[in-house]
């Protein structure tokens, strides 16, 4: 018997009251979860259903469960040092409480044979890759891959990595160290990235004619320009090669100059490029983000945190202490988007990038159980369900 058949004869919760965000629509509806999946959206309370679990939304805020592009750990679990397994447990139950189901655990630019060791051990606790377009088959087995043993356990699941280098450029480093970054080539790729990565930030400048890009995207790796001194044509032809998002738009990367217009310049203007922002109010100014999310329109603006163990290095920032609720949160009290909006880029809009929407960042019938409750006033969450199981918050 298939996981999702036998997750179908399991208990159903029942969701009622709700203001759904789905967040391509808003409803009043009882969403009905059975198992790990939603099971429907009806605009009228479902009869009482045995063995059935009754959670009262009532007024409160429905969404998709949050998606994390970019999480370097935190003070429970610092991914660029050497972590061990109770730290990312317990970096993964962060998530979750804070209304991020699903994320990329980030490893930043290191020594080569560090960046394997950190990949084989995350890999080992369950960072995997299952997209529409991969070698899965099926809307069931889809599922299946995607609904691990993690909500049994309230953890939020990994959706693979996001490798943040080491294929950068010397001139955009930020706090990646120098000694460790390398030339992007498709051999130096192809050595380092196993089919647990889901995404890989690269300086596409030091790769002509984007063989290592092509390289990449036909394996299903998701490629995002950062930490780049590209040109405007560089990362024009980065992007028609197949790199689709910009990693923390503005920064480690050259600003915008009215005479020499470079990768933000065609990422901003690119319609099929995703920019991921970092609204912390510090990484950038709460002006450059409207100015982002105004060009680029709420379907292709991702919020992210590129959450770490804070601090500083010549006066620079390295990472953030962001979490994605707050990035959210943010985005709507500086006025620069609506509530369904923000949800939208911190849910479905990171689903598309990395192509698991077909189950995961929408309420959906046939979607992953993966909801937060939130509270109307206050936009705090008060309650994530991960996998049809509730999670305790706070």
């Amino acid at each position: 018997m298939s996981q999702l058949n036998t997750l179908k004869s399991s208990a159903t919760l029942v969701v009622t009251g709700g203001h759904l965000i789905t967040p391509v629509a808003e409803r009043f509806a009882t969403l009905s979860l059975n198992g790990q999946t939603i099971a429907s959206l009806s605009q009228f309370e479902e009869a009482e259903q045995p063995g059935a679990e009754v959670l009262s939304a009532d007024g409160c805020y429905v969404t998709p469960g949050l998606i994390d592009l970019q999480v370097n750990g935190g003070p429970e679990c610092n991914l660029w040092g050497d972590p061990d397994e109770a730290e990312i447990i317990n970096l993964r139950k962060t998530m979750a409480h804070c209304g991020v189901t699903s994320f990329l655990p980030t490893l930043i630019t290191d020594e080569i044979e560090h960046l394997k060791k950190n990949i084989s051990l995350l890999t080992r606790l369950g960072a995997r890759v299952c997209k529409a377009t991969g070698n899965c088959g099926g809307q069931a087995e889809l599922l299946s891959e995607a609904l691990s043993d993690s909500a049994a356990c309230g953890l939020a699941r990994m959706l693979g990595l996001h490798l943040e280098g080491p294929f950068l450029s010397r001139e955009k480093p930020g706090v990646h160290p120098q000694q460790w970054v390398r030339q992007l080539t498709k051999d130096a790729v192809a050595d380092l990235v196993t089919d647990a990565v889901a995404l890989i930030t690269l300086a596409p400048e030091t790769d002509p004619g984007g063989e290592s890009i092509k390289f990449l995207t036909e394996r299903g790796v998701c490629v995002s320009v950062g930490h780049s001194n590209a040109t405007l044509a560089q990362a024009k032809e980065a992007f028609r090669c197949g790199a689709r998002l910009m990693t923390h738009t503005f920064n480690a990367l050259p600003p915008l100059a009215h005479r020499a217009p470079g990768a933000v310049t065609a990422a901003l203007l690119d319609p099929q490029v995703f920019c991921c922002v970092i609204a912390d109010g510090l990484h950038v100014d709460p002006a450059i983000v409207e100015l982002i999310i105004k060009i680029k329109g709420v379907e292709r603006t991702i919020l992210v945190t590129d959450r770490a163990q804070v601090g500083t290095s010549n006066g620079g920032l390295v990472g953030s202490s962001l979490l994605l609720d707050q990035a959210v949160r943010n985005v709507v009290e500086w006025e620069i988007a609506t509530f369904p909006e923000a949800i939208r880029m911190a849910s479905y809009n990171p689903a598309i990038a990395l192509g698991v929407e077909p189950y995961l960042g929408l309420l959906q019938s046939g979607h992953a159980g993966d909801l937060v409750i939130w509270d109307k006033q206050t936009l705090c969450v008060k309650q994530v369900v991960l996998g049809g199981k509730l999670v305790a918050v706070g």
